[in-house]
C-alpha cells in the first residue's frame, strides 16, 4: 500500500511498482518512519580510526549524539524493518578537528541491503561513508524492531579520500572504521521477521490490530457488480489512517500531500513522535450501494462506497513517489478490503487491493435507522507479490493502519 527506509541513491526496497511488489526499501520506522525509541551505539576502534587519532585529529560527538574518541551514541531518527531492506537513520554527528581545519560527519544512515553500508554527509556532501559487514542481526518487520550487533564497519575509499582531503590527511586509508550496535523495539530471542499473520506491535496508535491477514487478491483485480435489490448509498464518509510508523517515515522525505478533494486532518503529536503529523486522511464520496443481509444487524451486509481524491507520499531520496486514490471499500464480511487506484512517479494508475479489513476487530460495527459505520476497522497488508503493493516490505498480515467508513442509504 505504501514501509519500510531512503539517500543519492534509490533503495531497492522503496522501489515500488503497481504491478510488481516494493521489494526493498522505509517502521519507517519506518521512523519514528519509522520509530524513535532506539538508539545506535559506534565504536571507534578500528585501525581507519586510531589512525585519526595518531594524526592529531580530535573526534566527539555533536548533539544529541554524546560520548567522545572511542564511542558515539546516536539516538534513532528514523528506522525502518524490511524482510529485504533495513534502514536506521540516526540524530546527531561526528566533529573531526585537525588543527584549524574541522569536519562534521552527519545524517548518518545505515543500510542493509544487498549492498549493506553507512551513509553520511560530509560537509555536505553525501557519500557512502562505510562498508557494512559480520554482526548479529534480528529484525522483525512485523513488529518494526531491529536488533544489530557487532556490525563491522569499513571505510570506503571514497570515505577515506574526502576525509582525507578535508582534514589534510595523507595516510588515511580504506581500513576497519569501528563497530556498530542498534535497538530500535523490542525483538524476540528467536529474532528474525515473524511472518504472516497479524501479531506484532502495533504501528498505529488508534487502530485495532487485525487478527488474520485475510484473502488473497485477485489478478487482475475485478469491479464489484452491483446485485439486484442492492439500494444506492446516497451519503459517505471515509477516514484512512495510515500506519503511524509509515507517515512518520514518509515525512522524513518530502512527506504527504493531497489532491482531488481529498484533505489530511490537523497534524497532533503522538507520544513516540518528534513532531505532529497528519495520520488520517479523508475522501469525498462519488457513490454506492448496500445490498442487506437477512439480518438487521450489520455483520451481513454487503456494500461498495467509492470515493475519490488522492494522497501522495514522496520520498525522492528513497525512490518513493506513490499516489493512492479513489478508494473504493468493499464490506463483504471476512472478504472486505480497501482498494485504490495506484500510480508510481506519475505513471499509470492501476487498481489494487491496499488492505484487506478485518470487520470482526473493528473498534464498532453499528446501524441507526438507514446509516451504517463501520468505526476503525483493522488494515491487513494482503498476500501475494504482484497484487500486494507492500509484498516483499511488509509481511502479509502485518497492519497498515484502518479506516473508517460510515454511510446513508436511501432519499
Amino acid at each position: 500500500m505504501f514501509g519500510i527506509s531512503e539517500q543519492t541513491r534509490p533503495l531497492p526496497l522503496v522501489k515500488l511498482t503497481v504491478a510488481a511488489v516494493l521489494a526493498a526499501i522505509l517502521s519507517l520506522p519506518l521512523p519514528s518512519a519509522l520509530a524513535a525509541d532506539g538508539t545506535s551505539t559506534l565504536r571507534l576502534n578500528g585501525p581507519a580510526a586510531k589512525a585519526l587519532r595518531a594524526e592529531g585529529v580530535e573526534l566527539s560527538a555533536v548533539k544529541p549524539a554524546t560520548g567522545g574518541a572511542q564511542k558515539v551514541v546516536f539516538p534513532i531518527a528514523a528506522s525502518l524493518a524490511g524482510k529485504a531492506t533495513t534502514l536506521v537513520r540516526h540524530r546527531g554527528a561526528i566533529s573531526l578537528q585537525a588543527g584549524k581545519k574541522a569536519l562534521r560527519v552527519a545524517n548518518l544512515t545505515l543500510v542493509l541491503d544487498k549492498r549493506a553500508r553507512v551513509e553520511a554527509k560530509l560537509g555536505g556532501e553525501r557519500l557512502d561513508l562505510f562498508r557494512v559487514t559480520g554482526g548479529k542481526r534480528l529484525v522483525d518487520p512485523t513488529a518494526g524492531s531491529i536488533n544489530l550487533s557487532g556490525l563491522r564497519l569499513k571505510l570506503t575509499a571514497d570515505g577515506a579520500r574526502e576525509i582525507g582531503e578535508r582534514l589534510g590527511l595523507d595516510s588515511l586509508r580504506s581500513q576497519a572504521f569501528g563497530q556498530l550496535a542498534t535497538r530500535v523495539g523490542s525483538v524476540p530471542s528467536g529474532g528474525g521477521p515473524s511472518g504472516g499473520g497479524g501479531g506484532g506491535a502495533a504501528q498505529s496508535s488508534t487502530c485495532p490490530l487485525p487478527s488474520a491477514v485475510g484473502p488473497t487478491p485477485e489478478e487482475p483485480l475485478p469491479a464489484k457488480v452491483k446485485p439486484l435489490g442492492a439500494v444506492d448509498v446516497t451519503s459517505a464518509a471515509l477516514d484512512w489512517h495510515v500506519r503511524d510508523s509509515f507517515i512518520r517515515y514518509i515525512n522524513t522525505g518530502e512527506g504527504t500531500s493531497v489532491s482531488g478533494g481529498a484533505t489530511a486532518a490537523p497534524p497532533v503529536l503522538l507520544p513516540e513522535a518528534s513532531q505532529a503529523l497528519s495520520y488520517d486522511f479523508r475522501f469525498p464520496f462519488t457513490g454506492g450501494w448496500l445490498d442487506p443481509g437477512a439480518s438487521p444487524e450489520a455483520g451481513d451486509d454487503t456494500a461498495l462506497v467509492d470515493f475519490s481524491g488522492a494522497v501522495r507520499f514522496h520520498y525522492s531520496a528513497h525512490g518513493i513517489d506513490l499516489s493512492t486514490a479513489d478508494p473504493e471499500i468493499e464490506i463483504a464480511g471476512a472478504n472486505s478490503r480497501a482498494i485504490f487506484a495506484i500510480s508510481e512517479a506519475g505513471a499509470a494508475a492501476k487498481r489494487q487491493v491496499l488492505i484487506n479489513l478485518d470487520l470482526s476487530r473493528a473498534a464498532g460495527v453499528s446501524v441507526s435507522g438507514n446509516t451504517h459505520t463501520y468505526e476503525r476497522v483493522p488494515g491487513a497488508i494482503p498476500p501475494g507479490t504482484a497484487s500486494s503493493t507492500f509484498a516483499g516490505f511488509y509481511t502479509p498480515g502485518t497492519e497498515f493502519g484502518c479506516v473508517t467508513v460510515s454511510f446513508t442509504t436511501g432519499p
